[in-house]
């Protein structure tokens, strides 16, 4: 693990309150490249806020505290879970990471946990680990690099790739997770994503096709009616940006709904799905979707 004079310089260049903030960012790059080097990663698709944060945003996006995944793989899922388990039992480059108590949901949809760590200056840390396995990603997973942080040259091993949702599959599952929760970090990371080129024929369809998987009927009125009369943690959102980064709530309200728009404009199949999301059961018109899908983002079928 570097030496805590350049994470507190990382941290104070980041502009956080607080410093542990920045450690845990530091120790979750420590995380990554163990689960690379156990060659687990083969078996996962990153994803969440601090995918966006490592991949896609870098340092103008926010903090997160946690890693998540979802389950990519043809073979055994137990397998991929239990080669997951070892790699945060043991010590990587100087952190030791401790993973004990795990969960497995009863339905076979979640699994994770709280993930312990300690190293020379930290002897209490942890994050969350998540890992969706109800449904495999709809679009090709690629290798994205890690976006440079002033740290990276302390660190004892090379930069490397992290095998990660397509960016566009990343902005569906904010929108549907912005429609089942009312969390601002959701709705902060779509509003980042609202200043980004984006297809919204091919997130319309995603989002559609994902909440149908989850047995939940999207409605884009219903969204942007939660979004803008959630009473969100506007300071659980500031801990993790610097300290001198201005919230207008108004403002990231009003570019969410205006960015997003499209969402409206359902076409015959996607309200056919939506209407088949409580039972689940009509296999063919989600196999159609995704197949439209998979065309449009020049995937094949």
């Amino acid at each position: 693990m570097i030496a805590d004079k350049f994470v507190d310089l990382y941290a104070r260049n980041s502009g956080v309150r607080d410093k542990l903030v920045a450690e845990r960012d530091v120790v979750l790059t420590y995380a990554l490249r163990a689960l690379e080097d156990s060659g687990v990663t083969k078996h996962l698709a990153f994803k969440g806020g601090t995918c966006l944060r490592k991949t896609v945003f870098g340092s103008t996006g926010r903090f997160s505290e946690d890693l998540d995944f979802t389950l990519d793989t043809d073979g055994a899922t137990d397998d991929a879970l239990i080669e997951l388990v070892a790699v945060f039992n043991q010590e990587h480059y100087g952190i030791t990471f401790t993973f004990d108590e795990y969960y497995k949901t009863d339905d076979d949809t979640s699994f994770g946990g709280d993930v312990l760590y300690r190293h020379a200056w930290n002897q209490t840390g942890h994050f969350r680990l998540q890992v969706s396995l109800r449904e495999r990603p709809t679009l090709t997973t690629t290798p994205r690099p890690l976006k440079p942080q002033a740290y990276f040259n302390y660190l004892e091993f090379p930069l490397f790739d992290v095998r990660s949702l397509d960016v566009t599959e990343m902005i569906a599952e904010k929108v549907r997770a912005a429609f089942q929760r009312a969390k601002v970090r959701d709705l902060y990371d779509l509003h980042r994503f609202a200043s980004t080129p984006f297809d919204g024929e091919l997130l319309r369809r995603l989002a559609v096709l994902k909440l149908w998987q989850v047995r939940d009927p999207f409605d884009p009125d219903a969204l942007f009616a939660r979004i803008n009369a959630s009473d969100y943690d506007w300071q659980d959102l500031q801990r993790l940006m610097r300290a001198n980064d201005r919230l207008e709530a108004r403002e990231i309200l009003r570019t969410v709904e205006a960015r997003f728009g499209s969402l409206r404009d359902l076409s015959e199949l996607e309200r056919s799905l939506i209407g088949d999301a409580r039972s689940g059961r009509n296999d063919r018109l989600a196999d159609r979707l995704r197949a439209e899908i998979r065309a449009l983002a020049g995937q094949g079928v």
